[in-house]
């Protein structure tokens, strides 16, 4: 990957990230802790792939409490604990305090993203939480979630491994079915399927309040074998809320603020999974953020919004892998002599 290249893929961008951790890690290489650095200050989409790859490790947690530092991290706000990812990538050995001080800043305290004009820059990463949908009740049918940790939106069931689209980790799924839910009355036509989850955000009041704090999503998208015919698209939408009690008549017009992130086209190999990203700041007065995560039909070609049914059915259509972070910047004034 290329530091001038101003849109690295994801994956690109995770694979680097690797292997400059472990060349902190493994040999104390002060170049590499310069350019991770140089990465997570420069690229903000580094910053929320560095966080989920640190939370997925449950060996990191456990070789800090073997070394007695684990009190230094922040009090854990997760929902639950992360399941292991990629663990091919990480042979965890004794720390140094080089690496130390990188893995810190990605659990909780501050982690050295650079030196500018008007002083030190650190920022916070806190995992809000990781869905797999490998424990839990079904998600709801009934529209927009009205309470915390319920995840709720249309038509959708949890499922194993089907048509060929094997789940991200462990066993299960999301599978979306259609594109309306129980009980909707409207005439609007409406051509995706949404997944939804109310985040509390309430803890954070304070540097919401008096600082800039982003919240980042991510989801995996997949697909049985479609018509080449039609097109399907993952999108993550964020909407920054004061109170909770929203519809889905009202939630744009009640967001305080709201974000659509990187929307990749679904393709037609059940092997592959997709990506959909999304970053919002949170406006003063944020209390609850809702995650909404959907499959997008669109029209090909010559084809208009006008030819679609609606609902929509999704004959094969997936969703896994849903995380939420919250970054929290700071600056401190340079000290002057």
């Amino acid at each position: 990957m290329n530091l001038e290249d101003p849109s690295p893929s994801p994956r690109t961008l995770e694979h680097r990230l690797l292997r400059l951790l472990q060349a902190v890690r493994d040999t104390q290489d002060t170049s590499a802790r310069a350019e991770l650095n140089m990465l997570l200050r420069d690229i903000p989409e580094a910053r929320p792939i560095m966080a989920r790859l640190m939370v997925d490790e449950q060996a990191l947690i456990s070789r800090l409490r073997e070394d007695g530092i684990v009190e230094l991290l922040e009090p854990a706000r997760t929902q639950k604990p992360a399941p292991r990812m990629r663990t091919r990538w990480f042979a965890w050995r004794p720390l140094t305090a080089m690496t130390a001080g990188v893995v810190f800043g990605l659990f909780g305290a501050s982690v050295l993203l650079g030196f500018g004009l008007g002083g030190r820059r650190t920022e916070k990463v806190t995992s809000l939480f990781v869905e797999s949908f490998e424990s839990g009740p079904a998600p709801l049918v009934t529209g927009v979630p009205q309470q915390l940790n319920q995840w709720s939106g249309d038509f959708s069931e949890l499922v194993g491994e089907q048509q060929g689209v094997r789940p991200v980790h462990g066993t299960k799924m999301i599978r979306i079915l259609r594109s309306d839910y129980e009980g909707k009355i409207s005439s609007k036509r409406n051509f995706q399927g949404d997944l939804m989850r109310v985040v509390d955000v309430r803890p954070f009041s304070r540097e919401i309040n008096g600082g800039e704090v982003v919240l980042s999503t991510s989801a995996l998208f997949n697909a049985a074998p479609f018509p080449e015919t039609e097109r399907y698209d993952g999108v993550v939408t964020l909407y920054a809320l004061g109170e909770l009690g929203s519809t889905e008549k009202t939630l744009l017009e009640d967001s305080l603020a709201h974000s659509y992130g990187l929307r990749p086209s679904l393709d037609r190999n059940p092997g592959t999974w997709e990506q959909a990203t999304s970053r919002l700041q949170l406006p003063a007065g944020t209390e609850y953020v809702i995650v909404k995560v959907s499959v997008r039909r669109w029209p090909k070609d010559k084809e208009s919004q006008s030819s679609l049914p609606s609902p929509v059915t999704f004959a094969g259509h997936f969703v896994d892998d849903v995380r939420a972070s919250i970054n929290i910047r700071n600056t401190t004034p340079a000290q002057r002599n």
